[in-house]
């Protein structure tokens, strides 16, 4: 079973094996996951396609006429220790909808990851946690995942109640859980415990539906700083709304694949680049929104006072908002300024190569260059 919010966006990353003896078939959904630049397969899954909710944007919300399926856990688990094994897979995104209610869905979740970890699996294990499910479920949860979360679905509480009217409120069900989480993943790091897999040593995510309602970006970039900064986020998710025949929202124009593109980068320049959102305020329209274009750069054209910069004596903060400089090129720039000074073109090019320093080279200070109108500049 493929997550419904992925079923149609990013097919390319999708492909199928069909497993089983004679009597007894199989399909393995395995999905390609990006991290640090490779590609990673994983079996990615819903538990079970029941659902007792009615999300307005869901195809598989309660009253929808769709095909529904569980899979047994021991067979999820001996499925997926067979993929790994083989080298098929890597590890198992295991999400679930909502049935009966989210103890017992959690419940036949973690027998999954029990039996796995019993067998021997030692893979990445991703697991999504259920709104409103109870504190013990979330303790073993952070025990026997690599990652876990739960869908924060909305950035604030009228998106939520008006996408998800019977998810429980947002602040208990969802915000609450989420708070429950990190103190799990916090005491699990005060045992200073080295562990090869599970124990949360990937952190924690989440994932919020973009465009479904009347939103603007502006709300998620909020809201996205406070989960990386309050609660510790390794990943914040955005999912572009497609629209689903026979759920209220049918009728409703998809999500832009831009605006969750643009999204996502002014995700990573809060996350990996200290940006705080109050900078986006200033590169949003009247209603909020991101224009298509790269943040980075935006924010640059509106800050002709902060450009051309001297890089011998800029902060790091401020090197880092270069376009096109990224962490590991702000750390080259800082430590060779340190010994020689950077003056020069040339001097720029040996420390970054000549593509890398004609691409940055308009908003440095170099005396051999003529200055640069950064409100005009491509």
């Amino acid at each position: 079973m493929i997550p419904v919010s992925r079923q149609t966006r990013g097919r390319d990353k999708w492909h199928f094996l069909k497993l089983g003896a004679r009597w007894d078939h199989s399909t393995a959904p395995i999905y390609e996951a990006a991290a640090r630049g490779k590609c990673v397969p994983l079996l990615k899954t819903l538990l079970t396609s029941h659902c007792k909710n009615e999300c307005a944007y869901c195809a598989l919300r309660s009253d929808r006429r769709c095909p529904r399926t569980t899979w047994p856990p021991e067979k999820l688990a001996k499925l997926t220790m067979h993929l790994w094994e083989e080298g098929k897979v890597q590890g198992l995104f295991l999400s679930s909808s909502v049935f009966k209610d989210p103890d017992y869905t959690m419940e036949k979740q973690l027998e999954v990851l029990r039996h796995l970890r019993k067998m021997g699996f030692s893979g990445y294990i991703h697991l999504r946690l259920m709104p409103g499910v109870g504190r013990h479920h979330i303790r073993e949860a952070a025990e026997l995942a690599d990652r876990v979360g739960v869908n924060l679905e909305a950035p604030n509480k009228d998106i939520f109640d008006e996408l998800c009217p019977d998810k429980g409120g947002f602040k208990e069900a969802v915000l609450k859980r989420l708070e429950w989480i990190g103190e799990e993943v916090q005491r699990i790091k005060s045992e200073k415990t080295k562990r090869q897999f599970g124990f949360a040593r990937a952190g924690i995510d989440t994932q919020m539906v973009v465009g479904a309602v009347d939103d603007n970006d502006w709300e998620y970039l909020k809201v996205t700083e406070w989960l990386y900064k309050r609660h510790g986020l390794k990943r914040v998710y955005y999912s572009g709304f497609e629209p689903v025949p026979h759920t209220p929202l049918e009728r409703r124009v998809a999500c832009s694949p831009s605006r969750e593109y643009r999204l996502y980068q002014c995700s990573f320049l809060i996350r990996d680049y200290g940006f705080k959102s109050d900078l986006f305020a200033g590169i949003v329209d009247d209603e909020g929104f991101l224009s298509n274009v790269d943040p980075k750069l935006a924010l640059a054209r509106m800050s002709p006072n902060i450009f051309p910069i001297d890089l011998n004596d800029a902060s790091h903060h401020i090197v880092m908002r270069i376009p096109g400089v990224g962490p590991a090129t702000a750390k080259k720039i800082i430590e060779a300024r340190g010994r020689a000074g950077i003056r020069y073109t040339a001097d720029l090019e040996r420390i970054l190569g000549a593509n890398m320093a004609r691409r940055i080279s308009r908003y440095v200070e170099l005396k051999d260059k003529r200055l640069t109108d950064f409100s005009k500049s491509k």
